[in-house]
């Protein structure tokens, strides 16, 4: 039944009036026993004291689970970050090409247990052609892949997996979801394929700060062993 103006407006003072004054159940404890309103999901009603009992329980409950899901994610960036250190101090002893892509492949395949790990790396030919991570700058495949990044770590299945088919290697089929990170420095630009078959695993909108800085010391690496060949 439609509530009048006048209800309204009464109902309105009531809730304001309890609202100014919380402490007005301590001074009228008999209304906690006699105040029933609906028990969420069941019907029945329950007293005051017992749904705010419920209510107090529920957003403990919640803020229990923000809690967890706050460490789960602190503890996975803590062992990013350890990775990434390692892979850092890998790259800096590198020797040569084949260490810098080694250290680079053992990070997504072993230690991150990808499924499918592929780099792009656009430049002219002379001694580096033959290599898989090297293509002409001018290679579709590594175009594609650096207009799908505009310079930026970018994560996600289907859109973003429908745009990168063709260059996620042999596995592709089972790819479920990827992440692309560019490389670039002054004079050359790249691209890392990171793929999975599960299709949670690069999320749209998920973090890309640690990408971001395996893209930086990757090309950094690879920069310092072409400039010294």
């Amino acid at each position: 039944m439609k509530q009048s103006s006048e209800e309204l407006s009464w109902e309105e003072g009531v809730a304001r009036y309890l609202r100014d004054h919380p402490d007005y159940f301590e001074r009228h404890q008999d209304l906690l026993e006699i105040l029933r309103v609906p028990h969420a999901g069941r019907g029945a009603a329950v007293s005051l004291l017992e749904r705010q009992a419920a209510v107090l329980r529920e957003r403990l409950a919640a803020k229990d689970r923000e809690r967890r899901d706050f460490l789960a994610a602190a503890r996975e960036n803590e062992a990013l970050g350890e990775r990434l250190h390692r892979l850092a101090v890998a790259l800096i002893d590198a020797a040569s090409l084949d260490d810098v892509f080694g250290s680079v492949y053992d990070l997504g395949r072993n230690q991150l247990r990808l499924d499918s790990v592929t780099m792009l790396l656009g430049v002219d030919g002379g001694p580096l052609a033959g290599r898989a991570e090297f293509v002409p700058p001018d290679d579709a495949r590594l175009r594609r892949a650096l207009a799908l990044t505009r310079g930026r770590p970018l994560c996600g299945p289907k859109a973003v997996l429908a745009e990168a088919r063709g260059l996620l290697g042999p596995d592709e089929a089972r790819i479920a979801s990827v992440a692309l990170v560019a490389l670039r420095d002054p004079v050359r630009s790249g691209v890392i394929l990171l793929g999975s078959h599960d299709r949670d695993r690069f999320p749209p909108g998920a973090g890309t700060l640690y990408l971001g800085r395996l893209g930086d010391l990757v090309m950094r690496a690879v920069a310092r062993q072409l400039d010294r060949s």
